[in-house]
């Protein structure tokens, strides 16, 4: 399945009017509940569990949205990205295909651009991101754009983390931002096990691959 790690899938929709009805609806998860908003064109907004959620969502979009009337519902695209986030916490998805109606600037659009192309399960340093959008200064930049990202774990900033290797600053909170990154390296290792596991009647060969040489792994996960 291809997804927003996909550039082609997060590029901005043009927002010219905002205008737009905007539906909301919230999720239960593993992590608490979620608050989701979407326009005719796509999702608008991503609001993860902590105190007030839907009133930080509510006001985000006045703020972003300022002639668009919000009041909740249920539309395809709402509908979609539920389906999806359910699969995410439970049934192994690890890229996601949903519209994206993003409100931001240039600067912003070029990093959460970059941030998913983030593979799952891995992880890349503020100092990577502002490299890869030809702006190796712009650390804090960076840092400042994605803490701005209107689609956490869509557009996976929770993968972004210090250079040393530590967790950093996160909208959801560094206790979010850990399980989301061990729930992605627990499935990579499973899905990887799985992968490596001899077809029926094979030889086991202990951990190493069939030349000989130790079996890959995936990169573990980064520990505060």
């Amino acid at each position: 399945m291809r997804g927003a790690s996909n550039p082609q899938a997060s590029k901005p929709v043009a927002t010219d009017t905002r205008k737009d009805p905007i539906l909301s609806l919230s999720i239960p998860t593993p992590i608490g509940r979620i608050y989701l908003a979407a326009s005719e064109r796509g999702l608008v907004r991503i609001e993860l569990p902590g105190p007030n959620a839907e009133l930080r969502m509510n006001v985000w979009v006045a703020l972003h949205f300022p002639f668009a009337s919000i009041r909740c519902g249920v539309s395809p695209i709402l509908r979609k990205a539920t389906s999806q986030l359910e699969a995410y916490f439970t049934a192994g998805l690890t890229e996601f295909s949903l519209p994206l109606h993003f409100a931001g600037t240039p600067f912003q659009l070029d990093v959460w651009n970059e941030i998913a192309r983030i593979p799952f399960a891995e992880t890349r340093s503020y100092r990577d991101v502002a490299e890869a959008i030809d702006k190796p200064r712009a650390m804090r930049a960076v840092g400042a754009a994605q803490r701005a990202n209107p689609f956490p774990i869509v557009v996976p900033c929770h993968r972004v983390i210090g250079s040393d290797g530590t967790l950093t600053g996160y909208v959801g909170g560094l206790e979010t931002k850990q399980w989301l990154l061990e729930h992605e390296a627990d499935l990579a290792d499973l899905t990887s096990a799985h992968s490596q596991r001899p077809a029926h009647g094979a030889r086991e060969t202990h951990g190493k691959s069939r030349s000989g040489r130790p079996a890959s792994r995936k990169p573990t996960r980064p520990r505060p």
